[in-house]
C-alpha cells in the first residue's frame, strides 16, 4: 500500500536531538507515513539510533551514505520515498501530532501540489516566537498568482519595507510525489538549497495550497548551524548561492527577479557581518573578513544598479558603512542591532 506521507530525516550529529524528533514523528495522527532516516556519515551514533528504531516500526527505513551535505542527504531520501507526498523534517527539529494529517487534508481538500504552513521557534522548551504564514488560509491556481508569490523566494522587492523573510524552508510543506517526479526536483549541495529548490517547485505546481496551522517546531537554540555558524569557507559558499540564484533569475522574463536577487545579496551581507561579529577572532580579522565580502567580485556585481536609497533606513545605513568601507562602524551597528533585539525579547 502507497503511503500517504514519506517523511525525509537527513541525519548528521545530531545524536542528542534524534529521538525528541523521531519519537514526534511516530505517533503522528496520520499514521499511514514511512519515515525515512538518511545517516549522511554521522560521527555519532545517528545510524545505530536509526536502525534501532527501525527494528521497532516497519514504517521507518534507514539508508546509510558516506557524507555528502543536507542537499545530497534529501535527494536520498526522496529517491527512496514512495508516499503520494513528500515532507521534510530537520532531525534537530520535531512536530506536532497533527502536523501531517493537516498538510495532508489541506492538500488532498484543494488538490494541490504542494502544501505549506507556518511554524514555532522554540528554545530550551519554550515557544518564543509563532510565524503563521503570510498566505494562510488560500488556494492559489492562476498561473500569475503563483509567479507573484514565487517572486518571494528571491527575496524582497525594491519598495518592501518588511523585514521578516518569506517563509522558505521546504520543512513546513509536503510536495505531490509526482510534481518532483515528473519535474526531476532535486536539492543543490549549496547553502540555502531550500531557495532553490522551492523556486523550481513553485514553478511547476498547478495548485498551492496554505494552511494556517503552525506544527513544525523549529529548534532555534546554539546547536551549530551552516546559516548561523562563522567559518572562513562561508564567502565562498555565499558566493555559490547568489551566483546560482542570479543564473536563475536571469532566465526568469522579468527583471524584478535580479533585482530582488541584488537585495538578497544585501542581506546576505548583514547576515554574514553578524556572524563574523560573533566569532572569537580579533576585532582586526573581523575587519579583513568583512572586507573580503564587500570587494568579493561576485557580491560587487550583485550590488551594482541596485538603489540603496530605497532601502529601510538601518538597512541603509548599514549598507552604505560597508559599501564605504566603514567595516568598524558595521560591527558597530550590528552589535547595537542584537542589543536591542535582546531588550525587546524580555
Amino acid at each position: 500500500m502507497i503511503p500517504k506521507v514519506s517523511i525525509v530525516v537527513p541525519m548528521y550529529g545530531v545524536e542528542q536531538f534524534l529521538n525528541k524528533c523521531v519519537d514526534s514523528l511516530l505517533v503522528q495522527s496520520l499514521h499511514d507515513i514511512e519515515i525515512i532516516l538518511v545517516d549522511d556519515g554521522s560521527p555519532d551514533r545517528c545510524g545505530e539510533i536509526a536502525e534501532e528504531y527501525a527494528t521497532k516500526d516497519n514504517r521507518i527505513k534507514v539508508i546509510h551514505q558516506k557524507n555528502s551535505g543536507l542537499g545530497p542527504a534529501r535527494n536520498t531520501g526522496m529517491a527512496a520515498a514512495k508516499g503520494e507526498y513528500i515532507g521534510f523534517v530537520d532531525s534537530d527539529d520535531w512536530t506536532n501530532a497533527c502536523m501531517f494529517e493537516m498538510l495532508y487534508n489541506a492538500a488532498k481538500q484543494n488538490d494541490a501540489d504542494i502544501a505549506v504552513s507556518g511554524h514555532c521557534d522554540w528554545r530550551y522548551g519554550k515557544v518564543i516566537r509563532t510565524k503563521r504564514h503570510p498566505l494562510a488560509g488560500s488556494t492559489v491556481t492562476k498561473r500569475s498568482e503563483i509567479d507573484e508569490i514565487r517572486k518571494n523566494l528571491y527575496g524582497r522587492s525594491i519598495n518592501d519595507k518588511e523585514t521578516e523573510a518569506f517563509p522558505m524552508s521546504v520543512w513546513i510543506a509536503i510536495y505531490k510525489k509526482t510534481l518532483i517526479d515528473n519535474y526531476h526536483l532535486n536539492f543543490q549541495n549549496i547553502i540555502s538549497e531550500d531557495v532553490i529548490f522551492n523556486i523550481s517547485a513553485y514553478k511547476f505546481a498547478r495548485k498551492i495550497t496554505f494552511t494556517g496551522d503552525t506544527d513544525y517546531c523549529y529548534r532555534n537554540e546554539n546547536q551549530a548551524s551552516i546559516m548561523r555558524s562563522f567559518s572562513k569557507s562561508k564567502l565562498k559558499k555565499y558566493e555559490d548561492y547568489l551566483v546560482a540564484l542570479k543564473e536563475i533569475a536571469e532566465q526568469e522574463n522579468d527583471p524584478d527577479c535580479l533585482m530582488r536577487v541584488k537585495r538578497a545579496s544585501m542581506n546576505i551581507c548583514r547576515l554574514y557581518v553578524g556572524q563574523v561579529a560573533d566569532s572569537s577572532i580579533s576585532l582586526k580579522e573581523k575587519k579583513t573578513f568583512v572586507d573580503a565580502y564587500a570587494k568579493s567580485k561576485v557580491i560587487q556585481e550583485c550590488w551594482k544598479g541596485y538603489p540603496v536609497d530605497t532601502l529601510p533606513l538601518q538597512q541603509r545605513i548599514f549598507q552604505v558603512a560597508v559599501q564605504k568601507g566603514h567595516y568598524g562602524v558595521a560591527l558597530l551597528l550590528n552589535d547595537i542591532r542584537q542589543i536591542l533585539k535582546k531588550n525587546l525579547k524580555k
